[in-house]
C-alpha cells in the first residue's frame, strides 16, 4: 500500500513538474515579463488582472462587498457584470497580498492553466484507458492544442482543466462507488464554475452523459441502485449549495438591468463548421495552410494528430463503449457551438441551431455570448478520444517502440506552438504621471469618481483608470465590463451633456444628487488635448459645485460640494390622468402631438429643429386640479433629446403660475441610474390649482426636443 502511494505520488509529480515546463515554454517568453506585461493584448487580460487584484482584497477582507466592485458607479454588484474569476482568484490571491502586483498573479494562472489542463487530461484518460503513455498524448493535446492560441486573451477560457478532474471523479465514483472521488467531482465542477460562469452550462453536458451512460450500464431487473440516486442528488445538491452565491448574484443582476445577449451577438460569436479546421496567425505550422475564418471566436482547430487518433478510436468501435460516449459529447457540442445559425463554410443550413432552442428553455443560457467557446467541450472530446485512439494502436504494435510516444508528443506540442507569445507592457503601479493623483486620491473621503475621458465603450484609457481603482479604493463612473452601464453611455456617448461646456454647472449638478464627490480631467488622454483643456476649464468656472482643485503633472481633480439635501416635497394623494381625450397642442409638428399621449412609448413628438429656447406643449384639463406631477418619458436612443431648461406652467382663471424651472438633469440622471428599461424625467409639482398646463422649453441646444411620452398626475 505504501509504495503504491509512492509509484502514485512520484508519477503525479512528475506529470504535473513536465507540465509546468512544458507551459513555459509553450508561452514564451512570459516568463521573463510576469510582472510587467500581459499576453495578447491590454483589454481582457487587463480586465482580468484588475478583477483578480479586487477579488484577491476581498478575500483578505472576509469577502466583504465582494461583488460590489468599485467600477461603472452607481451599478450594482459590478463584478458579475463579467467573469468574476473567483475560481482562480483564490489560488493566486497570495501572490497578490506579497508582491502588491495583480499582474504577475494573471500570468502565474495563465502559465499554470496549461499545466492544470494537460495533468488533469492524463488523470482522466489513464482512468479510462489504463495506459500512461495514451494519458501523455491526451493531456498534451488538451493542454497544448491549436485551439489554446485563440484564447490567449482569455484567462478565464484557458482555464479549462477542472473539466476532465471533475470527469474523473465522476467515473471513479461510478467504478468503485468511491465518496472521495465523487467529492473530487463535486468540487472540481464548483471551481470549474466559480473560473467561468460558461462552463457551468458547459461542463454540465457531459456530466449528465456520464451519468445517464453509467447508471444504463448499472440498470438491472431491480432498476438502479438506490444509493447511487440519492449520493447522485448529494452531490448534485452540494454543487448548487457552492455555487448559490453566483448564481443568485447573476440572476440578481439580469433582474434589475434586464441584461441578456443579443441574438446578433450569437451569430456573430458562433462557429462556422469551417472554423474547426482554421487557427490564428500565430500557430506557426498551420498558419499558412489553416487561415480561412478570421471571424472572432473561430480558429478551433484541435491538432491534425488528436484528429487522426480520434478516427482510430472510432474505427470499427463497439456502439456501447465509452469512445462513442465522449464522440456524442463532442457532437452535441460541436453542434451547439455552431449558434442559432448553423453554417458550413460561411453557408447557412436551413434549420436553426439548437442552441436558439436550448436559450428559451435553460435559464440564463441567453448570458452566454459566444457560443463558439462550446470548442473547448469538443477539444475535450477529442483529447479523450485521442487518448483511446492511441491506447488502441499502442496497444496493437507488434512491438514495443520506446521512441515512437516521445515523438508523438513533440508533434502534438510543435503544431499548437504560438511562440513568441505576443507580450504588452503594462507598469502594474499605473503611469508614472498619474502616480500622486492617485495617492492623493486615496487620501480623500468616500465617495465616487468620474474620470474624464469618459467614453461609452473603450477599453483606453478606461482599464487604465480602472485599474488605479485598486490604488486609491473609489468607486469610479467609467469601467469596461462585459456589460456596459446606462451612466457611462450617457455620458461617454457622442451627444454626452459633457459636450456641452456652457452648461457644466448642470451636469455637475447632476454628478452631485448621485454621489460623485470628484471629478479628474487627463487632457493628454483626449483625441484632442485642447477639450480636456477646455473641460477642465469649464469645471473651473462652475465654482459653485467645486470646492478644490487639485492640479498634477498630466491631470486635474476637482472636489465638488456635496449634493444640497433638498426637502422632501409632500407627497399628496393623486391619480394619473387620462390625457387621451383632452386637448394638447405644440408650438412645433402639432400633428405629431398626439403621439406623446399614446401610450406607445415607441412613437415620439419632435420639433425637429434645435432647440431655441421658444418651444413648448400645452394640456388644457378637463377641470382644475392639483397637479402633483409630470413624467415626460424618453427612449435609449433618444435620450439626448432632452430639454434643456424646463419650465411647467400653471394656468387658472387668467393667472399664470411658475411651478418648475431649471435644468432637468438631475431627475433625468436618477432615471438613467435606475431600473426601468426607458429613462424619463419626473418631476414633482408643489400644491397648485390648474385648468391648462405648459411645458416650456427655454434653453439652446443643437438638439432637438423630443418627448416620447409624457404622463400627469393629479387630483
Amino acid at each position: 500500500m505504501i509504495a503504491d502511494t509512492s509509484r502514485s505520488v512520484r508519477e503525479a509529480l512528475i506529470v504535473i513538474g513536465s507540465f509546468v515546463v512544458l507551459s513555459m515554454v509553450a508561452t514564451w517568453p512570459l516568463v521573463r515579463h510576469l510582472g510587467n506585461a500581459l499576453p495578447s493584448d491590454l483589454g481582457d487580460p487587463l480586465l482580468n488582472s484588475w478583477t483578480l487584484g479586487w477579488v484577491a482584497d476581498r478575500l483578505r477582507h472576509g469577502l466583504v462587498g465582494l461583488w460590489s466592485a468599485p467600477i461603472l458607479f452607481p451599478v450594482q454588484y459590478a463584478l458579475g457584470l463579467s467573469e468574476n474569476l473567483i475560481g482562480i482568484a483564490m489560488f493566486v490571491a497570495p501572490v497578490i497580498w506579497i508582491s502588491g502586483n495583480p499582474i504577475l498573479a494573471h500570468n502565474v494562472a495563465f502559465v499554470l492553466s496549461y499545466a492544470l489542463a494537460g495533468s488533469s487530461m492524463y488523470l482522466l484518460v489513464r482512468a479510462l484507458t489504463g495506459r500512461r503513455d495514451a494519458a501523455a498524448i491526451a493531456g498534451m493535446i488538451f493542454a497544448f492544442a491549436p485551439i489554446r492560441a485563440s484564447y490567449h486573451s482569455h484567462l478565464h477560457t484557458l482555464m479549462s482543466g477542472w473539466m476532465p478532474l471533475s470527469l474523473w471523479g465522476l467515473h471513479r465514483y461510478f467504478a468503485a462507488r468511491s465518496i472521495r472521488s465523487l467529492a473530487v467531482f463535486v468540487v472540481a465542477f464548483a471551481l470549474q464554475a466559480w473560473s467561468n460562469a460558461y462552463f457551468l452550462y458547459f461542463l454540465a453536458i457531459p456530466v449528465v452523459a456520464v451519468v445517464v451512460y453509467e447508471l444504463a450500464a448499472r440498470l438491472g431487473p431491480a432498476g438502479v441502485d438506490r444509493r447511487l440516486i440519492w449520493q447522485l442528488a448529494a452531490a448534485a445538491a452540494t454543487i448548487l449549495l457552492l455555487i448559490a452565491a453566483m448564481v443568485v448574484t447573476y440572476a440578481t443582476i439580469r433582474r434589475l438591468y434586464g441584461l441578456h445577449r443579443s441574438y446578433g451577438d450569437w451569430r456573430m460569436f458562433s462557429a462556422d463548421l469551417r472554423s474547426y479546421v482554421s487557427v490564428i496567425d500565430d500557430v506557426s505550422v498551420w498558419r499558412s495552410w489553416l487561415s480561412g475564418d478570421r471571424a472572432p471566436e473561430r480558429q478551433l482547430f484541435p491538432g491534425l494528430i488528436a484528429l487522426l487518433l480520434t478516427a482510430v478510436a472510432l474505427w470499427r468501435r463497439p456502439r456501447r463503449s465509452v469512445a462513442t460516449l465522449y464522440a456524442t459529447i463532442g457532437v452535441v457540442a460541436l453542434l451547439l457551438s455552431l449558434g442559432p445559425e448553423p453554417r458550413v463554410w460561411t453557408h447557412r443550413l436551413p434549420l436553426p441551431g439548437p442552441f436558439l432552442l436550448l436559450t428559451h428553455v435553460v435559464p440564463g443560457l441567453d448570458g452566454i455570448r459566444a457560443p463558439a467557446r462550446l470548442a473547448v467541450l469538443v477539444l475535450l472530446s477529442v483529447s479523450v478520444l485521442a487518448g483511446f485512439g492511441a491506447a488502441r494502436l499502442l496497444a496493437a504494435w507488434p512491438r514495443p517502440r520506446p521512441w515512437l510516444v516521445p515523438i508523438v508528443l513533440a508533434l502534438v506540442f510543435v503544431e499548437g506552438l504560438a511562440v513568441p507569445l505576443h507580450l504588452v507592457a503594462f507598469d502594474p503601479k499605473g503611469r508614472p504621471s498619474d502616480r500622486p493623483l492617485y495617492a492623493w486620491l486615496a487620501r480623500e473621503p468616500p465617495g465616487a469618481v468620474l474620470e474624464l475621458p469618459i467614453h461609452d465603450w473603450s477599453i483606453a484609457p478606461t482599464l487604465t483608470y480602472q485599474f488605479a481603482t485598486l490604488t486609491h479604493h473609489h468607486p469610479i463612473v467609467n469601467g469596461y465590463s462585459g456589460y456596459g452601464a446606462a451612466l457611462q453611455a450617457f455620458l461617454g456617448g457622442s451627444a454626452s451633456p459633457l459636450n456641452e461646456l456652457e452648461r457644466m454647472s448642470d451636469v455637475l449638478a447632476m454628478l452631485r444628487s448621485l454621489g460623485v464627490r470628484s471629478v479628474v480631467v487627463h487632457p493628454r488622454d483626449y483625441d484632442d488635448a485642447r477639450v480636456g483643456t477646455l473641460t477642465a476649464a469649464a469645471i473651473r468656472s462652475a465654482s459653485s459645485d467645486v470646492v478644490a482643485e487639485q492640479r498634477f503633472e498630466e491631470a486635474t481633480a476637482f472636489r465638488l460640494r456635496a449634493a444640497d439635501m433638498a426637502s422632501p416635497m409632500m407627497q399628496r394623494e393623486s391619480a394619473e390622468i387620462d390625457l387621451r381625450p383632452l386637448s394638447v397642442t405644440a408650438s412645433d409638428n402639432e400633428d405629431r402631438v398626439r403621439m406623446a399621449i399614446d401610450g406607445d412609448p415607441a412613437t415620439r413628438w419632435l420639433t425637429g429643429r434645435p432647440q431655441s429656447g421658444s418651444e413648448w406643449v400645452r394640456i388644457a384639463l378637463d377641470r382644475p386640479r392639483d397637479v402633483t406631477r409630470i413624467v415626460l418619458g424618453l427612449h435609449p436612443r433618444s435620450i439626448s433629446d432632452y430639454p434643456r431648461e424646463l419650465v411647467v406652467e400653471s394656468l387658472n382663471d387668467g393667472r399664470t403660475t411658475v411651478l418648475y424651472k431649471g435644468a432637468v438633469l438631475i431627475p433625468l440622471g436618477r432615471s438613467i441610474t435606475g431600473s426601468q428599461s426607458s429613462p424619463d424625467i419626473a418631476i414633482d409639482l408643489p400644491s397648485n390649482v390648474t385648468q391648462t398646463l405648459t411645458l416650456r422649453q427655454t434653453g439652446s441646444s443643437r438638439r432637438w426636443w423630443s418627448i416620447h411620452e409624457v404622463r400627469v398626475w393629479g387630483r
